[in-house]
Formats: structure tokens, C-alpha cells, sequence
């Protein structure tokens, strides 16, 4: 009878147990599957907030970058990732806060390549060198042959320089040159106007001293003086001596701008007569886009006076300003080469017309750093200049257009010594005769630095 009476009763007991067993493994499932849901979705909203501030970095858009870094951590906090990136934005946008969350990125994985290479670049730009070159050595220890150790070398290469900086510097170059076409002037001077068609050989020294009246972190100052003098061996009416008197400066405004300006003076004779002397001013900005592209905006003023001599009689007739304005861009192709490009408008203003022109150049150009020491530069120009009044050596109006093409080769020997080969040539194509012309010039010199 206890049996028979007591056996409904076990089975409907192992009911209700079978039945909260399975809800609690339901319960549990669910959770799991809840848990797992909010986990994937929270990873999510972290690889967008990451994958936006890489976005932001790549852009130097470095507030946005910051902003989804910190939306990164809120998702994952102490998250070495999202860490490191901050601090990386943080350096980037020049905020003080990027030492101490570089720091503690570092704290989480102190072998982290990447994060001692940027608390290098954060005490490089305050010019806390002793402490840079501690974590860029680091970097080359825990990676070495790798792009974080190259750009730490390179660091610790400018550092080296940096403790040697003096005050002034002396350039001297002196060396000979053989010209197809003999019109010769000092770089970035106008040329004389009147073509010899002569071929000769010429001596030229080049002297430049300069001295540093400012070396700070964000601000420097320089006045410098140059001296270009040409001897040929022929034709003496066109040696050229010219006189350059410079004051540079320059103002970091961030990480990635900085604000330039040179303010010069030049005094030229030719044939030992006065030519012409000059004031220029020109300002320029360079934009610092991050793994070695830059951009540079450049405008110049230029007043000219020019003097008349037994050759150019009518020298005075150039006499007026000139205003140019140009962008270059600067493009890192690989560790050793760069490339660059160019484009420049500018208007000469006479006291003739027929010497008043509006000119556009493009220029292009590669440099190669090669073994032993070479460094080989390749660059080319095409300028177009048309002239606004009738010319009185024909009917029409003049139209230039310039190809000119240059080709050096530098050998460092040393230091302080290095020997330049290099080739120039120049093809003015002009409708009027007399200004239409070919012309190389062959060069060697011997440079030294004090």
C-alpha cells in the first residue's frame, strides 16, 4: 500500500525537478547568448571608434582622432590599443596629456616598438634630447631592422647633429666650368639679357657664412652673407660678382605647420661693372602631412634696379618688381629616394612694357641617395613667359619657353668635404631670334664646411 500510494506523487516530484532543470539551462543559455550579444556589439562599436580615429590620424584631422579614441576606451577601458593611438593623436596634435598616456600604453607592453618610438618624437620636440635618444635606442633594441628602428635612427642622427650646432657655419665651394653659351649669374638672379653664343671656361668661388642669432624650440634666426664670383679664361666682360646679404627666420606653429621668411639683399657687377641690386622678401608656410610628404606655399617680392653699362646700355629699362607665388610638394618614395613638384606664377613690372611678362613654371624633381655616399639629384623645369608689349627688336610680342634640365652628383668624402659633378642644360625657345638659344653647362667643384 506505502508503494502503491506513494508513486504518483514521486513521479509528478521528478516532474517539476525535470522542469526547473530545464528552465535553469535555459536561463543559462539565454545568458550566455545575452552576454555574447552585448560582447560582439560592444566589440564592434570598439573596431569603429579605432578604425575612425586611424581615419583621423592618416587626415591629421587629430581633435576627431582623439575624440573616437577616447569613445574606443569607454567601450574597452585600458585597452593597450586604444591607448597607444590616443597617446600617438595626442603627440600628434602637440597635447601635453601624450606623455602620460604614452607612458601608460608603454606600462602594458614595455617591448612595444610604436609607442617608444613616439615617446621618443614627444621629448625630440620639446628638445629633451638626452631623454628622446633614451627611447629611440630602445626602439632599434626590441626592433631592430624594422621601420620603427629607421625612423629612430634617423632621430638620433639629427640629435648627434644638434649637439654639434654652432653658432656660425661657413660653406666654401671652388671649382671650374665650361659654358657652350656664356651668360652666367648667381642661382636665382635674373640673367643678363643678351646672349654671347661663345663658348668659354670660367673659375668660380662661392663663399657663404652664416651665424645664428636664434636656436630655440619653436623659434629661429639666422644672418647670412654670400659671395659668387665667375673668371674666365676668354671672355671677361661676363664675369659676375654678386654680393647676398640674408636674414632668415622661422616659427613653429605646430607639429605639422610651420612659417618661414627670408628677407635678402644682393649687389651684382658684371664685367666688373654695377648690373643691378635687389630686395626681396618671401614668406612661406610649410604643411607637414606625416611620413615625410610636406607642402610648401611660397609667395616672393622682388624690387629690382638695374644699372646701364657699356654692354647693357639700356640695362635700366628692367628696372620694376616682381611678384611670384608657388606650391611644391614633396613626396618620400622609399628610404632612399624623394621626389618633388612644383608649380609658380609670377609677373615682372618694368619701366617698358615690352619687358613686363607673366611667366608659369612646373618644375619636377628626384633625389637618390646612393651608396658610398652619392647623392644623385635629377630636376627638370619647363617656364612660359609672355610679354606684354611689342618688342623693339621685331613687330610682335615676345614668347619664351624654357626647358632646362640639371642633373648633380655629390660625393661625400668626409664630414666636412664632398666633390659635386653636374650637368645644365637649357633650351630657350623664343619667336624672336635674338633671345632664342641652346646652352650647357658643364661643372665640378669642391665643397667644404667649417
Amino acid at each position: 500500500m506505502y508503494g502503491i500510494f506513494h508513486l504518483p506523487f514521486l513521479k509528478i516530484f521528478l516532474t517539476i525537478k525535470t522542469v526547473k532543470n530545464l528552465f535553469a539551462s535555459l536561463f543559462i543559455l539565454l545568458s550566455i547568448f545575452i552576454f555574447s550579444s552585448i560582447s560582439h556589439a560592444t566589440e564592434a562599436i570598439y573596431e569603429q571608434h579605432i578604425a575612425k580615429g586611424i581615419s583621423g590620424l592618416e587626415t591629421n584631422n587629430y581633435k576627431d582622432a582623439i575624440n573616437e579614441f577616447r569613445a574606443a576606451l569607454i567601450e574597452k577601458p585600458n585597452d593597450a590599443t586604444a591607448t597607444l593611438y590616443l597617446g600617438i593623436a595626442l603627440n600628434r596634435s602637440g597635447d601635453k596629456e601624450a606623455e602620460t598616456t604614452l607612458k601608460k600604453a608603454l606600462s602594458t607592453n614595455p617591448e612595444e616598438p610604436r609607442t617608444n618610438l613616439e615617446l621618443g618624437i614627444y621629448y625630440f620636440n620639446r628638445a629633451t634630447y638626452d631623454e628622446a635618444g633614451d627611447y629611440f635606442e630602445n626602439t632599434i633594441k626590441v626592433a631592430p631592422a624594422t621601420e620603427f628602428s629607421a625612423r629612430a635612427e634617423e632621430y638620433l642622427k639629427v640629435i648627434k647633429q644638434r649637439g654639434k650646432v654652432k653658432h656660425w657655419i661657413l660653406n666654401i665651394s671652388a671649382g671650374g666650368q665650361y659654358d657652350s653659351n656664356v651668360v652666367l649669374n648667381p642661382d636665382n638672379s635674373p640673367l643678363p639679357q643678351g646672349i654671347s653664343r661663345k663658348s668659354d671656361w670660367r673659375a668660380i668661388v662661392y663663399l657663404k657664412g652664416r651665424y645664428n642669432i636664434i636656436t630655440k624650440e619653436k623659434l629661429e634666426g639666422s644672418l647670412s652673407y654670400s659671395l659668387y664670383q665667375s673668371l674666365h679664361m676668354k671672355l671677361s666682360d661676363f664675369n659676375v660678382t654678386q654680393n647676398l646679404l640674408e636674414l632668415k627666420g622661422a616659427y613653429t606653429i605646430s607639429p605639422t605647420l610651420n612659417l618661414k621668411g627670408v628677407y635678402s639683399f644682393e649687389y651684382t657687377h658684371v664685367g666688373w661693372e654695377k648690373y643691378d641690386y635687389a630686395h626681396s622678401l618671401s614668406p612661406s608656410l610649410i604643411i607637414s602631412e606625416g611620413k615625410g610628404f610636406s607642402t610648401i606655399v611660397e609667395y616672393r617680392y622682388r624690387k629690382s634696379h638695374f644699372i646701364d653699362s657699356d654692354l647693357f646700355v639700356s640695362n635700366s629699362e628692367r628696372t620694376g618688381s616682381n611678384n611670384l607665388i608657388g606650391i611644391t610638394q614633396n613626396i618620400p618614395i622609399g628610404t632612399f629616394l624623394s621626389a618633388s613638384i612644383g608649380y609658380s606664377h609670377d609677373g615682372d613690372s618694368t619701366r617698358k612694357d615690352y619687358w613686363d611678362y607673366q611667366g608659369d613654371k612646373g618644375t619636377a624633381g628626384l633625389r637618390w641617395s646612393l651608396p658610398k655616399n652619392i647623392l644623385l639629384d635629377l630636376a627638370g623645369e619647363y617656364y612660359k613667359k609672355d610679354y606684354k608689349g611689342i618688342n623693339p627688336l621685331s613687330s610682335e610680342k615676345r614668347e619664351d619657353k624654357v626647358f632646362t634640365t640639371t642633373v648633380l652628383a655629390t660625393k661625400a668624402l668626409s664630414e666636412r668635404y664632398s666633390i659635386t659633378a653636374g650637368q645644365l642644360y637649357t633650351r630657350n625657345k623664343s619667336n624672336i631670334a635674338v633671345y632664342d638659344y641652346k646652352r650647357a653647362i658643364t661643372s665640378l667643384f669642391l665643397n667644404a664646411r667649417f
